[in-house]
């Protein structure tokens, strides 16, 4: 992709990356796209940078909003297994579904723009509980700035996935398309990629890791090492996940893009002409990547299924720890992404588990009988209880 961008290219970005101050980094990244060749090869690249550049100064000017006593966005702390954001155009139900499933107070009106503020319930699902977060509604143009669009979808942004709701009584097509235009425009994917990367910064010299058990492809990691060093990076973790390849890793460092897990909710199941529209629905959408729900909020049709479509959108497991000599474990599980291994699972626990780690006893599925003495590497599946012994 850009591994022939000119050196002093490549050094204008490592200062980009050391900056912390918004207004310089903007004036770093002006002068960095200055050094970039223009031609296709790079057309990617100086998109990436050009929109990383506007979400600086949305965030500049959000910042200086506040100090004027303006408005100061959104900000909602994590809780539960995971923070499930609800995002739609106005009126197509989002207070409906959220009341539905959570039975949080919500102002439910058939006037438009009504919510105005994220509002919050939790989900529960078995031994757990998901945290919903109705946004506002979510417009055209929105990535431009438009009705507090770049708060909005800063919230979607900081979540752990999203719910997509449409109207089958209007034009759940066009309305599914331009919510996923404007999370495209801020760099928010709703389809998985084929591999994922992230390179997480050190400042200490431990050098350059690979962790997140992703598979390289045409490359190795001394690869990896002399790219990174290019870019005056020497000590990082490169978090990938999926069939990465070296031009993903260096596209990484100028991408703003993030992928989001979604569920895409279609409302008003009841209303006429609503079989007609959901079938135009399903013939454009690939199921396999965004499940799509049909449900009346208003007669509760379909709302049954959401919490286990959200445990298996989110990709993660239950761990029971046990403590040697108990005959019970703990009641509240641990929750962990699925492909863990039961050293992940220990670190998550308490340090001195990680550190002092000898090894464990599994019951549960993936144990081949019970009790079953397995390393550090074991990988762990829903439902597993495991005692940890040092």
């Amino acid at each position: 992709m850009v591994t022939n961008l000119p050196a002093e290219a490549k050094a204008k970005w490592a200062e980009v990356v050391a900056c912390k101050s918004i207004p310089e980094k903007i004036r770093l990244m002006r002068e960095f796209i200055s050094l970039v060749p223009k031609h296709k090869g790079t057309s990617n690249l100086l998109a990436n940078v050009r929109r990383r550049i506007a979400i600086l100064e949305r965030e500049l000017e959000r910042k200086r909003a506040q100090k004027r006593g303006g408005y100061g966005g959104f900000s909602v702390p994590k809780e539960g297994a995971g923070q499930i954001v609800i995002l739609g155009p106005t009126n197509v139900g989002k207070s409906s579904l959220l009341t539905s499933l959570t039975g949080a107070k919500a102002e439910i009106s058939p006037v438009y723009f009504t919510t105005r503020r994220p509002i919050v319930g939790m989900l529960p699902y078995k031994d757990i509980q998901f945290q919903l977060v109705e946004a506002p509604a979510l417009v055209e143009g929105a990535s431009d700035g438009r009705m507090e669009g770049p708060q909005i979808l800063g919230l979607a942004r900081n979540s752990d996935g999203l719910i997509l709701m449409v109207d089958l009584s209007g034009d759940p097509l066009r309305d599914f398309n331009m919510l996923r235009s404007e999370l495209e425009r801020a760099g928010i994917m709703i389809e998985k990629p084929e591999g994922e990367v992230e390179v997480i910064r050190r400042s200490g010299g431990a050098g350059v890791q690979m962790i997140g058990g992703g598979t390289l492809v045409d490359c190795t990691l001394d690869d990896v090492r002399r790219l990174l060093s290019n870019y005056r990076i020497n000590s990082a973790l490169v978090k990938i996940r999926g069939k990465v390849t070296l031009d993903m890793i260096e596209e990484s460092l100028f991408s703003s893009l993030t992928f989001k897990p979604t569920i895409l909710i279609a409302n008003k199941l009841d209303a006429p002409g609503a079989p007609e529209n959901l079938a135009r629905l399903r013939e454009a959408i690939d199921e396999d990547k965004i499940p799509l729900i049909p449900v009346s909020c208003n007669r509760r049709i379909g709302l049954e299924d959401i919490g286990h479509q959200i445990f298996r959108m989110l990709r993660i497991i239950r761990v029971y720890a046990k403590e040697p000599g108990e005959k019970k474990p703990s009641p509240k599980p641990l929750v962990i992404e699925e492909g863990s291994t039961v050293i992940e699972a220990a670190k998550k626990l308490h340090s001195k588990l990680y550190r002092e780690f000898k090894y464990a006893r599994i019951w549960g599925p993936s144990a081949k009988y019970p009790g079953q003495r397995v390393g550090s590497n074991h990988i762990l599946m829903d439902g597993d209880i495991i005692e940890i012994r040092l």
